[in-house]
């Protein structure tokens, strides 16, 4: 949309870069920084999804063109593999159906030496609801076949400190996985209500604290599989933790996102899968 996003945003400052590959194919790339870091050097899931999010949201706005869309689930799944270098995303539209547009995503590494090959560290997929057209939604016109390369990083963007302390999330109960978020420019879509990949941060936080709570040591979130409900309009947005199993080095938690400016309207379930932190490459 026109003017978004605004100059300080979380999506200028993962200084992604998006590249259409034909009608029904992108690949979006974003530099891999300490701030989108779990402590064992693996990648944060909650920033993993974020990226995907801006991919399949994409991919299915042209998909559905001129219908508008809303994301409808989105599940990421890690390797946890150390990364280092640039993530690069390549998502396919693999069904368009008369309500639905599925995106199949391939997630590696991509190093910057020209004779290593990207490596696999993970895979996601993204479902898109197709919804009527919006009064004043973006026209694609000319750019419907554009081959340039879309860059969301400015000068001046860029982390300069943790991905989930800049997005603004407040820890409130560490061992039971309530975690807040405020609605603010800095987090908002171009509608105005909350962005995709937020609710993704929140869970991945509240999941990874709840199951290491329960494994009495530190996780990390290897896998988000996400239904959103209903947008976030109106915040604060407070997360509920539940552990519903748990191996020797697994916990699987379900995390529910509430809009507390909205009656605690649920916005959206996440299953949090979190493993046991590896130092391993």
């Amino acid at each position: 949309a026109d003017h978004y996003p605004p100059p300080n945003h979380i999506l200028r400052d993962l200084r992604m870069s998006l590249k259409f590959q034909g009608q029904g194919r992108a690949v979006i790339r974003a530099p891999v920084v300490p701030e989108i870091l779990t402590p064992d050097g693996s990648l944060q899931a909650g920033a993993v999804a974020t990226i995907v999010d801006i991919l399949g949201g994409a991919l299915t706005f042209r998909a559905v063109y001129p219908d508008w869309m809303a994301t409808a689930a989105l599940s990421v799944h890690l390797s946890g593999r150390r990364a280092s270098e640039t993530i690069a995303a390549t998502g396919e539209v693999i069904r368009v159906g008369r309500t639905m547009a599925i995106i199949d995503v391939d997630i590696r590494e991509e190093a910057s030496a020209f004779d290593e090959p990207a490596r696999p560290i993970g895979t996601a997929m993204v479902s898109g609801s197709r919804l009527p057209r919006r009064k004043n939604a973006p026209v694609l016109e000319a750019a419907e076949e554009t081959s340039d390369t879309v860059h969301f990083g400015i000068e001046g963007s860029g982390l300069k400190r943790p991905l989930r302390d800049a997005a603004g999330v407040r820890v409130l109960d560490e061992a039971e996985g309530v975690v807040e978020l405020d609605l603010r420019e800095y987090v908002r879509n171009s509608v105005w209500v909350l962005q995709g990949g937020m609710i993704a941060i929140l869970s991945d936080t509240a999941g990874e604290m709840a199951a290491g709570a329960e494994a009495r040591r530190p996780m990390t979130t290897k896998d988000l599989t996400i239904q959103y409900l209903s947008q976030g309009k109106r915040g604060p947005f407070r997360t509920r933790a539940r552990v519903v199993r748990t191996t020797h080095d697994t916990a699987l938690t379900r995390v529910e996102v509430m809009d507390r400016g909205m009656e605690d309207r649920l916005i959206a379930v996440v299953m949090n899968t979190a493993v046991s932190n590896s130092k391993g490459g």
